[in-house]
């Protein structure tokens, strides 16, 4: 899918009330994405209170919809999204349908090797660029690992399917977490705020933070402008500078958060696992899954884990532990997968039609439980082989 060009015009629009808007560059929870003030002109950039053309609506709690009084033509929340965060828009330096950095690689003026153009973090939804991606855009989706089959799709309290879009994940107006990451996501709390400063700007209890320069590990405020929390804070969108959870706990993280879909995944236990049919062929088995939101210390052998070629991202404790890596760092969700889309290619044992019978390239590039790459950072299984040097 490309990105519909007849939304650049719409996108113009748009970009020119956000420029207006803000001196210098816009980071996630800046400008129209939160930290509003009571005098916020930010609204502007996105909505129209008695003129809105665009059809896309929002669902209330009772379940019915209303229009979301968006600015443009757009049908879909994707495409809407894509008139900033799109092919040649201009309204935000995260292209992330290409899955590049339009802008230097986003860690402060005062660092040497920035560069324009870099992969972003999380990969893109090109379907052409990459193959897999985390949902297929504006359709129901299957959660791999999700409910009582591990291959329940995502449903709202209604009980109906949820169509995937990126306000699935990330909340447009401002979360405390990391990127926008939504505080609740499929009926889950994984962050928020505990009303414990004051009823209009509560103390945020982020469940995802970053190791980023800068970054606010206490969560972002409501009612505060970005700059103002965080006068030196530089996003990096093109290192994986991640972190451990708030306080280590292991109960919550990126991992936690992704198992808020993924809800087999829920571990920070070792050796975790659960009954469920991943449909490979095996049925209604024990599942085992990889150890998360652990650190490698715990598995120091004759050889280190923590390889220096090619290594893959770990979660730090601070920004400051960046960008060694240590034998006390986590793995987590993201050491090994992206979060957008991977165009990671998978062959022989990777690719095999039947698990039961896994004869090499039998399938069409398929890893079960389902077609695709499962989003891994490397080819077939080299996230295995980064850590495990066999």
């Amino acid at each position: 899918m490309a990105v519909r060009k007849r939304f650049l015009l719409i996108a113009l629009v748009a970009v020119a009330a956000a420029v207006i808007l803000t001196p210098g560059v816009a980071f996630a929870n800046y400008s129209v994405h939160g930290s509003y003030t009571m005098s916020t002109d930010a609204c502007a950039g996105c909505h129209r209170a008695h003129t809105a053309a665009s059809s896309i609506t929002w669902t209330k709690t009772d379940l019915t919809t209303g229009s979301a009084l968006l600015l443009g033509t757009s049908t879909s929340i994707d495409d809407f999204c894509y008139t900033c965060h799109g092919t040649a828009m201009l309204g935000a330096d995260t292209n992330v349908f290409d899955g590049i950095y339009e802008a230097d690689d986003g860690v402060g003026p005062d660092d040497a090797l920035n560069a324009f153009g870099e992969p972003l973090n999380g990969g893109g939804f090109d379907p052409g660029m990459f193959p897999t991606q985390h949902y297929p855009n504006n359709s129901t989706w299957v959660a791999y690992g999700g409910g009582t089959t591990g291959r329940d799709g995502i449903f709202s309290t209604g009980g109906t399917q949820v169509t995937i879009g990126c306000s699935v994940c990330h909340d447009v107006h401002g979360s405390s977490n990391y990127r926008l990451l939504k505080d609740v996501v499929n009926g889950v709390t994984v962050g928020g705020y505990d009303g414990t400063l004051d009823e209009d700007n509560p103390t945020p209890t982020p469940w995802v933070i970053s190791a980023e320069p800068g970054y606010p590990t206490s969560g972002w405020l409501l009612h505060e402008p970005g700059a103002v929390q965080v006068a030196g804070y530089f996003p990096d969108y093109t290192d994986e500078r991640y972190a451990k959870a708030p306080g280590a706990d292991p109960t919550k993280g990126i991992s936690a958060w992704c198992s808020s879909c993924h809800t087999q995944y829920n571990t920070g236990v070792i050796g975790n696992s659960s009954v469920y049919d991943a449909n490979d062929g095996f049925g209604f088995v024990t599942r085992h899954r990889h150890p998360v939101n652990v650190s490698l210390s715990n598995y120091l052998g004759a050889r280190s884990l923590v390889v220096t070629s090619n290594p893959l991202p770990l979660a730090h404790g601070s920004a400051a532990d960046y960008p060694a890596q240590e034998a006390s760092d986590w793995i987590d969700c993201l050491t090994c997968h992206v979060a957008h889309g991977s165009s990671a290619v998978m062959t022989g044992y990777a690719n095999v039609a039947d698990s039961t019978d896994p004869l090499p390239d039998s399938g069409t590039g398929q890893v079960p439980p389902d077609n695709g790459n499962a989003l891994l950072r490397s080819n077939n299984r080299g996230v295995c082989e980064a850590c495990h040097n066999k």
